[in-house]
């Protein structure tokens, strides 16, 4: 039994916050730095300049562009051709959608002639990972990846360094870049960073000039695919300039471990609470050229501010050395982190040299305990916990891959709305926004790394190496002092999960985590291979992938290992279609390719019915671009998901929501709006619901009653009449839920929703705007689908459009949208100043609509 107990959390630069203008003079900003501790954090979303190249045919795509590569790159001259924009960006998601592949892509032979998925290379020396290649069977890159046009470009950006920064060390610390990014600073190359999933940090202090001016210019090409979905490109995450002292903490070079050695109580006003002993562990790093004495200060700061434990230690580091030092500290009353009281606690830490503070950061954690029991599933701070999970991936509607930070909190407020608590990062380690939400909101999270082993082919071979894992270690470090992580998932369905090679290659990445973080256990998604000679032989605990029936048969062949549903379900629906169609791009939202789509309730009976499955994490959450599944052209989406990509619900949505709340809940489809000719012919009408029975009324007649299986559905058969369609649901004889849908009239009016009503001042927030056509009773008008335009006031901006029809080929930025269903959305941006956003929405024979945004300023955090 793999039983954990342990802490977590994230780790914030704390110092001045440096303005976000270019060009602030080095007095103004040295009067900022003077304000705070000498650690500065300046951020550089603003004033980035991207020169797209969607032409560029030098060399073919590449996992790592070479030294002569590298060498022939020259920055475009400045003037046209150059276009401002602010981070993060995805300047793919802005593309026009094309069947065919861009020119770009093609590069080096890399052909793929028939578009779709069907596409397969001409060259048989093609890689996999090769655009044109078929990493699947019938399964093309190109069309995996949108039908969006890839291709390199540059970012560069201005910046005005203090006098004052001279003597220190300067790192640009990059949150993550779309892909194989190319770093110069002032001309000089620094260094090449291939994944597109993992931040890092770039020591430039040789580069910079102190008190002037200074370039920061980064190639990017997304061309090489690392995966085979959707991966967007350019500099998506937040980047910044960090000024440190010589003797500092080393990169995300703290980590609190908690164990909770007695006894928890339980029921308390502020949640579990427990005694708790933490060792704090600090790495510090002397880059200066002599020795350093200094007082390593570790202060504890509870959930309501106070101070509750301080570890303080004399500590000496040679010259150009890093080292670990370790202190202990006890709480003997702490609170607990768990899905419903989210405590967090912070760690102070400094370095005080010669009398003053060289450096000092703070990291947010939180003591919890975790237990994987073989029998009887996942147990948080000794409470046993059904995982309610969700896979998901990093696009957006609209803003692609370049999510600001506010939308992750959106994300996860819509999975928690239909009953999720867990959370899969699929296939890649998200941005650290998501990980302080994920904690902030309760959310428990499979955080998963892009590769097995030292690789950017989307799987690993029988040949990869792995004594580098780079990749791997740097999301440990950056996500091991979050609460809200409880597993690292080291693959997703390898072809060496079975293999002894495999077992090789996850046993080397197992011991590096141990060694940087005991507190979690590793695991994989597997959708074969069950045998004792590949990964289950060295993971701690066991993810299943599609094989919900096998359970009891794995349990029996490893008795000692916990298992879970890693993925699972893939039901292919679209929102309010009733019929498949191939040749248009959509399912129906009954089910899609019976061969393979089961209804959710074929996957979640058998976790349900076995007490020793800790639960499931359904493929997925929300539709995502790429991946067009079931279908291809013109279909640029996979359909898989609970929501779709604008996170308006699907059917599916109410049936985890029955399933996985207790309140009582009903729910019927499809929508009540259908053709005239529809009149008198047979419709099958389905209900979820978590009721004893359910009771379906046709314009107040009712048209039976009937058993609700558990877990499961009903369906009857109706001749179809306009008018109001009613599920009512019983509970011991008694009605509990009532759920309606009318036969909408003529369309009338516009409706705006604002999902996110309040953006912060920083030129970065989005609000969602849900955009629906309804008519003179206020129905929805599922049938209407009607071009609508949008005005934004000065104060904000438009980031993009959707509409979650999976076979759209609108683009996902502009100021106009095409209903589908009768629903769209504008994600409008906030400017840089407080006040109000006002949106209008517009359509020809409608009432125009229009609703006010919200835009404030918020303080900084201060140092604690």
């Amino acid at each position: 039994m793999f039983i954990i107990s342990r802490r977590l959390a994230a780790t914030v630069a704390i110092g001045c916050i440096w303005t976000s203008s270019a060009f602030m003079s080095a007095e103004s900003q040295k009067a900022v730095v003077q304000r705070q501790s000498p650690r500065s954090v300046l951020m550089l979303d603003a004033d980035w300049q991207l020169y797209p190249m969607p032409n560029f045919d030098a060399w073919p795509s590449e996992q790592q562009l070479t030294a002569e590569q590298i060498h022939q790159l020259k920055v475009p001259a400045p003037g046209s051709g150059w276009q401002p924009v602010h981070l993060p960006d995805d300047y793919v998601v802005r593309g026009d959608f094309s069947k065919e592949p861009n020119k770009s892509l093609l590069a080096g032979d890399a052909v793929c002639a028939l578009g779709g998925r069907e596409c397969a290379t001409t060259d048989p020396a093609a890689k996999e990972g090769r655009p044109g290649a078929a990493n699947r069977a019938g399964r093309s890159t190109y069309g995996g990846h949108g039908y969006l046009p890839l291709y390199p470009a540059w970012y560069q950006r201005k910046l005005m360094i203090p006098a004052s920064t001279k003597g220190k060390d300067v790192w640009l610390d990059f949150g993550g870049v779309y892909r194989d990014a190319v770093v110069f600073v002032n001309g000089q190359f620094i260094a090449q960073h291939a994944s597109g999933y993992t931040g890092f940090r770039l020591d430039v202090t040789s580069a910079v000039h102190c008190g002037e001016e200074n370039s920061i210019t980064v190639f990017v090409d997304p061309r090489y695919l690392e995966g085979w979905w959707y991966e967007g490109g350019g500099i998506y995450r937040h980047v910044s300039l960090i000024v440190a002292d010589k003797l500092h903490i080393a990169p995300w070079g703290t980590f609190v471990d908690s164990q909770v050695p007695g006894t928890i109580h339980h029921g308390s006003s502020v949640g579990d609470r427990a005694a708790a002993e933490l060792t704090i562990s600090t790495t510090v790093r002397n880059n200066d050229s002599t020795s350093r004495k200094f007082t390593l200060v570790s202060r504890v700061i509870d959930p309501s501010g106070k101070s509750a434990a301080v570890a303080s230690s004399e500590e000496q580091l040679p010259p150009g050395q890093e080292m670990t030092f370790r202190q202990k500290a006890s709480l003997p009353d702490a609170q607990l982190w768990s899905l419903e009281h989210r405590n967090l606690y912070k760690l102070v830490t400094t370095l005080k040299a010669a009398g003053s503070t060289s450096d000092g950061e703070w990291t947010t954690f939180g003591v919890r305990t975790l237990k994987f029991d073989p029998e009887h599933g996942f147990f948080l701070n000794g409470k046993h916990v059904m995982i309610y999970g969700m896979c998901v991936h990093q696009d957006f509607p609209g803003v692609g891959i370049a999510a600001p930070d506010n939308l992750w909190q959106w994300r996860i407020e819509k999975l928690k709305e239909m009953g999720v608590n867990s959370y899969r990062t699929a296939h890649n380690p998200l941005p650290e926004a998501y990980y302080a939400a994920a904690d902030r909101m309760g959310m428990l999270v499979m955080d998963e790394t892009r590769h097995l082993g030292d690789t950017y082919f989307p799987k690993a071979a029988q040949d990869t190496p792995y004594s580098d894992l780079s990749d791997v270690e740097t999301m440990v470090l950056q996500h091991r002092n979050h609460p809200s992580v409880i597993m690292w998932s080291l693959a997703n369905e390898e072809g060496q999960q079975a293999t002894p090679y495999g077992a090789k290659i996850f046993a080397a990445t197992r011991d590096l985590i141990r060694k940087i973080d005991p507190s979690r256990p590793t695991t994989s998604a597997m959708n074969g291979g069950y045998n004792s000679e590949g990964f289950i032989s060295v993971e701690d605990i066991l993810g299943v992938n599609y094989h919900n029936k096998d359970f009891a048969a794995i349990h029996s062949n490893f008795p000692k290992m916990m298992i879970f549903g890693s993925e699972d379900v893939n039901a292919k629906t679209s929102r309010g279609t009733l019929v498949s169609s191939r040749p248009e791009g959509r399912c129906s939202e009954f089910g899609c390719d019976a061969s393979f789509n089961r209804g959710p309730w074929d996957s979640w009976v058998p976790v349900a019915e076995n007490p020793f499955v800790a639960g499931q994490f359904v493929w997925t959450g929300f539709d995502y671009r790429g991946e067009p599944n079931p279908f291809s052209w013109p279909a640029a989406t996979s359909q898989t998901g609970i929501m779709d990509l604008a996170g308006f619900p699907k059917p599916d949505y109410y049936y985890w929501k029955a399933a996985w709340q207790d309140k009582p809940s009903v729910y019927v489809f499809p929508d009540w709006t259908l053709p005239k000719d529809s009149i008198g012919k047979d419709i099958q009408v389905r209900a979820y619901s978590n009721c004893d029975r359910v009771e379906l009324l046709l314009n107040g007649k009712s048209l039976g009653v009937q058993d609700m299986p558990r877990n499961g559905y009903l369906d009857w058969h109706v001749q179809y009449a306009p008018g109001t369609l009613t599920a009512i649901g019983y509970q011991q004889g008694h009605e509990a839920a009532r759920y309606s849908i009318r036969t909408a009239g003529a369309p009338v009016s516009l409706q705006l929703k604002a999902e996110v009503r309040q953006l912060t001042a920083n030129g970065e927030d989005v609000a969602p705007i849900a955009v629906s056509i309804r008519d003179a009773d206020g129905n929805l008008v599922p049938d209407a689908d009607q071009n609508i335009e949008f005005t934004v006031s000065s104060a904000g901006t438009i980031a993009g459009v959707a509409n979650g029809d999976p076979a759209t080929r609108e683009t996902n930025f502009g100021k106009q949208c095409t209903t589908f269903r009768g629903l769209c959305m504008v994600l409008v941006k906030a400017g840089d100043r407080p006040g109000a956003i006002t949106i209008e929405a517009h359509a020809a024979g409608l009432k125009p609509a229009r609703i006010v945004n919200q835009v404030v300023l918020v303080a900084p955090t201060p140092w604690p």
